[in-house]
């Protein structure tokens, strides 16, 4: 079907399914998101790998500016989102407020020593720079690596690995490839369409050496990646060794060939969307086969916790949009925990300098939240429903949107 029709008609046909039934909300958007990046040409490319290879340090390289933290103590926390423009740094938090800051003070949100298992609620740091790496749009990111002793790290760069579209996976010449590496780039495959292996530190051994472990590596990465080559470069973040090569090779790709990387990638991350709602479908399913007295449990928490969250907002002051920011995040986190699906809100992106809600409109908003969550929730999960037509028809239209989104998950396999 992706060869006939193409996978942009795909993506928007499952966006369709997806947003016509209330409990996909999230994933709906999700592909609406792989459509925006379909049609605009915006090419993510990441810099992946385990924990102090050099990530940072080469990115910065690539950049050819010292935009990034680095250095023996700084360990990357939060993903860094590097785009062209004129030098300036954001912070992006979960509440969606976005505050604009100093190169000088980027460790304070990016680094793990400062801002411990992220604290401060980073979702992401966005940098500009005019750098002419990034001139034609790409997006370059730098992510947290995997297998230290920081877990979140870990988690953040394995669900980062899914929004990428391009992968500069980095190696290091002092440790051989480990499980740690194997499984993340095995993670990743599923995802990402395009690969370009590094390995750094070349500056730190003899030639001879440095042979052997660029053929060790070759092998192993063409067993693992199931290809008969693999595209490898031999750099040093430090000196610049082989980085020009590296960043031409990346620029010409994303110039030649960005269409077809996109496509695959959209393609890879839309099977994994009709997946994670196939999945959400199933908890869907369970939550509606609860028995009336857990449901009426359940039920009852949920207005409890709604009156909570009203009450709270009756005697609140102050920035009154990152407030209803946080509740809409809270309100996700309560039917997560007590229906075990997902319920997601848009989180406004807010900056401080226009914050101007006022009381009143505060509280109807928040009323007018816990009001459609509750009637919703009494939809979707037919709470106390005696209708049996309206039963049968919710069962057949779950039944219906089940069996189109496995249809299309096989035709793009």
């Amino acid at each position: 079907m992706t060869e006939n029709i193409g996978i942009l008609e795909t993506a928007k046909k499952t966006y369709q399914l997806m947003a016509a039934d209330e409990t996909l909300g999230n994933q709906a958007e999700h592909v609406k998101n792989l459509i925006d990046k379909l049609e605009n040409d915006d090419m993510t490319v990441a810099i992946i790998g385990q924990f102090k290879r050099g990530k940072s340090t080469l990115a910065n390289a690539i950049l050819g500016d010292e935009i990034l933290p680095v250095g023996i103590v700084p360990v990357t926390s939060a993903v860094t989102k590097i785009k062209y423009g004129k030098r300036s740094a954001e912070v992006h938090y979960n509440n969606g407020v976005i505050e604009a800051v100093g190169f000088d003070r980027l460790s304070e949100f990016i680094s793990e020593q400062e801002n411990e298992d992220n604290r401060l609620g980073v979702r992401e740091v966005v940098l500009r720079t005019p750098s002419k790496f990034l001139k034609n749009g790409l997006t370059f990111v730098d992510t947290p690596g995997v297998g230290s002793f920081h877990t979140s790290n870990t988690e953040v760069a394995y669900h980062y690995m899914k929004e990428s579209d391009a992968v500069i996976f980095l190696l290091s010449v002092d440790s051989p490839i480990n499980q740690i590496e194997i499984d993340f780039l095995h993670g990743t495959r599923e995802f990402a369409a395009k690969f370009y292996f590094a390995v750094n530190k070349v500056d730190t051994v003899s030639k001879k050496d440095l042979n052997l472990y660029m053929d060790y590596c070759n092998k192993l990465l063409c067993r693992m990646m199931e290809t008969e080559s693999v595209t490898m470069f031999a750099v040093s973040a430090e000196t610049g060794e082989g980085v020009e090569e590296l960043s031409d090779a990346v620029l010409r790709d994303c110039k030649k060939n960005s269409k077809q990387i996109l496509e695959t990638s959209t393609q890879k991350k839309l099977k994994d969307a009709i997946t994670s709602s196939l999945a959400q479908l199933d908890f869907y399913w369970k939550a509606m086969n609860l028995s009336f007295t857990d449901l009426d449990k359940r039920f009852e928490t949920l207005t409890e916790k709604l009156n909570e969250i009203r009450q709270e907002a009756d005697v609140y002051e102050g920035q009154y949009e990152v407030k209803l920011n946080e509740i809409k995040m809270k309100l996700s986190q309560l039917v997560m925990e007590q229906f075990g699906m997902e319920y997601g809100y848009d989180i406004e992106d807010l900056s401080t300098d226009y914050l101007k809600m006022g009381r009143e409109d505060f509280r109807k908003q928040v009323n007018a939240l816990c009001d459609n969550l509750r009637s919703s929730l009494d939809k979707v999960l037919l709470y106390r429903e005696e209708n049996a037509y309206t039963v049968c028809h919710r069962i057949n239209a779950i039944n219906r949107l089940s069996r189109q989104l496995r249809k299309i998950r096989k035709e793009l396999d």
